[in-house]
């Protein structure tokens, strides 16, 4: 029963999308599309209103700054003759952990401009599914002193996974992560969390927003499964 109980729920939750592309004088300058959730649910109509007006923030950010700064590069472009390339932004996200206690969503916006520029901003919610109510990271840690700096030690450690990969870090990374970590950027995932780094703050411009992995250790008041 419990587990019928927890399909039903992950069927509530769907992902609503809007295409639209901007014009000037009949030429196409700017192809939006964006995907923003849905959850069902009385109680969760706090959760439905924020991501209804996060979408709407950015599709009018795009018809206007983004539309302008794209216009002017047409405009540029035809000037000298050369080729105009089509500018482009959307919104997407995806459900990172739903059980019955938990809802994580992350999201990611990108801007690509016509001079092959792509713009990056990654950030996550994380509610709890009974009441729609938002989940702060410091309650993954009741009661531990501290728990910021042994994230932040943990995040140097996928931090450096991350480079031996070959992503591009910046070379003093330890103050980076330090420097621009923050709390409001993580999502929770089901053998741990998902912190995110804005474009070019611990990495060159070409990797986008960072996004670094930290899974659930033994000495964390928190694993798969809590108490907020």
């Amino acid at each position: 029963m419990k587990n019928r109980d927890l399909l039903e729920k992950k069927e509530k939750v769907i992902w609503k999308e809007k295409q639209k592309i901007l014009t000037l004088t009949g030429e196409p300058v700017l192809e939006m599309s964006l995907s923003w959730p849905e959850v069902a649910g009385k109680k969760r109509w706090n959760v439905r209103r924020y991501y209804r007006l996060l979408s709407e923030g950015w599709e009018k950010q795009w018809c206007r700054e983004v539309y302008w700064c794209a216009c002017a590069d047409l405009a540029q472009k035809r000037a000298a003759s050369r080729h105009f390339v089509l500018w482009k932004a959307s919104l997407s996200g995806q459900v990172t952990r739903q059980d019955e206690q938990l809802l994580s969503i992350a999201m990611l916006a990108r801007e690509e401009h016509g001079d092959g520029r792509g713009l990056e901003y990654r950030w996550g919610d994380t509610w709890r599914w009974e009441d729609g109510s938002p989940v702060r990271l410091k309650e993954f840690f009741p009661g531990k002193h501290r728990w910021r700096r042994e994230l932040l030690r943990q995040a140097e450690d996928a931090a450096q996974r991350a480079r031996e990969r070959g992503c591009c870090l910046a070379p003093e990374l330890k103050g980076a992560l330090r420097r621009w970590f923050s709390a409001e950027r993580f999502v929770v995932e089901k053998d741990g969390l998902l912190l995110y780094y804005p474009q070019c703050t611990v990495a060159s411009a070409a990797e986008g927003a960072v996004t670094l992995h930290i899974p659930f250790v033994q000495s964390w008041p928190m694993q798969g499964s809590h108490s907020v």
